[in-house]
């Protein structure tokens, strides 16, 4: 890869002839870098302007270095937070680019003084939460994921509240003093925590100002034995050596930058589309998170209810959640909007309620509420001999997971709602009474041997209740032979195909 990527640079610089200044790249698919950037290693200094340096990995990412555009309190005093993030997109023209992976290179400091840093040349524009945080110095306080680590030791932590939060936020049981406000900062940048989901935003620039270049079609560059605030337009002249390899590179190249912008438009604009209909959809009743906020709540996944896709969770006032995440579900969002309302107005002893949802991308997060006794899985298993349910109570348990049905059927006739009926999706409480979850059928994730035959068929589009009838049945099943769904994966065999098989010996004899 390192080869790679230092031979595609070395080409495009080939074909420029003796222009060292001509356009370069970290690797076929990455952005063009000219004027205002430069980069380091292979380009001069001279080709660049101040402060907008970027370098290549052995991975061909591209990275800048920069002083992140963050303010303090209502004096806006700008705080030295230098900071490094991987380039995405750069559009020159609306001298802006698109960047991820905000890693912090300094911390905050402890006191605001009076005297400023220098400012950065750099705007941000958050993709999602764009509001600031509200620094406080706790004591007594246990870390989580919002410690800013390089400003807590073993005597207090620094704990970051976003501005939009109730002061209930703040960990309980300790004694918390505001130390100041800040302005929109990335929140993994800020607290030290792994960037694992890239934390998209915009960095824009005002100076140097090449917009009128760009719309005359014409290069920028800085202006010769001048400051460095100047700047000129020019033609690029055409190189007089390796024109055919540089004409084809670079045609490769804007050709894929074209698609790329294309395919971003449309992604701006589905982005656009989904928010108008979560907008009208903003007074129901299961509340809307965003996917940091699912972050937040799992502690970023971190413990599982028995299965991969879900997890337990907590709320900023310390209600205890179930969250059952869908990803790359193929549901479109205004499907999933109506299955949540649905869902969010479901009212049964034996049904889960559903609390909040979020929208993603492709991602979806169902968020429930929370039965401290976790799945029935956990209860049937024979790895779990010392918290085996007697058969009273497993009969009760059989019973009104077949009354949560039942009403599930009564409420959605349509039957465009899945139960994913198996022991991973029935939670107890501490009384062992049963909820079962319920899903929309594009988005149910549920167990093949659970999974009535009927939903394989291409002509599948709506469920019946015999397949709910199928599903309760392989349950009791599971329920009596106390086998979990891991243990009939490692020897069992789908229902269906063991009665096909038995009933084409039988005709054999």
């Amino acid at each position: 890869m390192k080869i790679f990527l230092f031979t595609f640079i070395f080409i495009v610089h080939l074909a420029g002839g003796q222009n060292g200044c001509l356009p370069a790249t970290c690797g076929p698919s990455g952005p063009i870098i000219r004027f205002p950037f430069w980069l380091k290693d292979h380009q001069p200094e001279h080709c660049g302007y101040p402060g907008f340096e970027l370098t290549c990995t052995e991975s061909g990412d591209l990275k800048f270095d920069l002083q992140f555009p963050v303010t303090a309190s209502a004096n806006n005093i700008v705080l030295p937070l230098l900071t490094t993030v991987t380039v995405g997109v750069i559009d020159y023209g609306a001298q802006q680019m698109l960047v991820r992976n905000a890693v912090a290179r300094s911390c905050p400091p402890e006191k605001l003084t009076t005297l400023n840093s220098l400012a950065s040349p750099f705007e941000v524009e958050a993709l999602g939460y764009s509001e600031g945080f509200v620094l406080f110095n706790c004591s007594n306080a246990e870390s989580d994921w919002r410690t800013v680590s390089c400003l807590s030791n073993h005597d207090h932590k620094v704990i970051t509240v976003a501005s939009t939060d109730e002061i209930t936020a703040l960990p309980p049981h300790s004694s918390c003093f505001k130390m100041y406000n800040i302005s929109y900062v990335p929140y993994n940048a800020l607290t030290g925590r792994d960037d694992e989901y890239g934390e998209r935003f915009y960095l824009r620039w005002r100076k140097p100002s090449c917009g009128n270049c760009e719309a005359e079609g014409m290069f920028c560059r800085l202006r010769n034995n001048e400051t460095a605030e100047d700047t000129e337009c020019f033609s690029p002249e055409q190189p007089q050596h390796g024109i055919t390899v540089g004409t084809i590179l670079l045609g490769s190249i804007m050709v894929e930058l074209f698609f790329v912008f294309i395919s971003m438009r449309r992604k701006k604009e589905e982005h656009k589309r989904i928010q108008q209909i979560l907008e009208n959809h903003k007074d129901m009743r299961p509340r809307r998170y965003s996917y940091a906020d699912i972050k937040r709540i799992t502690d970023n996944f971190k413990e599982t209810l028995g299965q991969q896709t879900l997890f337990k969770g907590m709320l900023v006032d310390e209600t205890r959640v179930a969250v059952k995440m869908l990803d790359h579900s193929e549901q479109n969002v205004e499907d999933f909007i109506d299955d949540v309302d649905t869902i969010g107005r479901m009212e049964h002893v034996n049904v889960l309620q559903l609390v909040g949802y979020c929208v993603h991308g492709r991602k979806r997060a169902l968020v429930h509420e929370f039965l401290s006794s976790g799945t029935l899985e956990m209860f049937i298993s024979a790895e779990s001999q010392t918290h085996m349910l007697g058969w009273e109570t497993l009969h009760r348990v059989a019973l009104a997971v077949a009354k949560g049905i039942d009403y599930v059927r009564q409420v959605c006739n349509q039957n465009i709602l899945s139960l994913d009926t198996n022991p991973q999706n029935i939670l107890l409480d501490d009384n062992f009474n049963p909820k079962v979850l319920v899903c929309s059928i594009s988005a149910a994730q549920g167990a093949l041997e659970y999974a009535a035959p009927e939903m394989f068929a291409s002509t599948f589009d709506v469920l019946s209740q015999k397949a709910d009838v199928y599903s309760f049945g392989m349950l009791l099943l599971d329920v009596v032979g106390r086998r979990s769904g891991r243990e009939k994966e490692n020897g069992g065999i789908y229902f269906p195909e063991w009665i096909l098989k038995n009933e084409a010996e039988r005709a054999i004899q």
